[in-house]
């Protein structure tokens, strides 16, 4: 199965979404239908909701900041979005390997770059990493800064 569990959410990029279990396709179809057509490259599948999240540039970017979120509550069809263009501390994306298929051409480089912070202990206490300052904090307390997806000495 594609994609990465996060407490009741799987996350899962949009060129991995046929690997879904087809109940978790129609849950992500039924949000889709609900909402149009609006940008999105990741999608947050829960039992009940549905997000579907716009990262910056994806493929390029080591961890990718959010920039819009759509929540769809699948049982009452509301939706909320949310802008965070411009922020000064986004939210980032980080083990983006696990949510593309083991075929991405791609997904290789990405699991070495995670291994090797791994091995640094830069993904220790996860919870206290989600947000952009925090993360380049704990990559400079490593001593490393990552440059496209290499890690670099300071």
């Amino acid at each position: 199965m594609v994609g990465k569990r996060v407490r009741d959410a799987l996350y899962v990029h949009r060129t991995a979404v046929d690997g879904l279990k087809p109940e978790l396709r129609e849950l992500l179809e039924a949000a889709s239908q609900l909402v149009g057509d609006r940008p999105w490259n990741v999608a947050r599948i829960e039992q009940q909701a549905v997000g579907l999240l716009l990262y910056e540039a994806f493929d390029a970017a080591a961890f990718p900041a959010l920039i819009a979120s759509t929540r769809i509550d699948l049982a009452s069809g509301a939706v909320s979005s949310r802008n965070f263009k411009g922020s000064a501390n986004p939210l980032i994306l980080h083990r983006k390997e696990q949510l593309v298929s083991a075929e991405h051409p791609e997904a290789a480089l990405w699991a070495e770059l995670t291994a090797k912070l791994e091995a640094l202990g830069c993904f220790r206490d996860p919870h206290l990493i989600g947000r952009r300052k925090a993360w380049e904090a704990r990559l400079e307390a490593a001593g490393v800064r990552v440059e496209g997806h290499a890690l670099c000495p300071i």
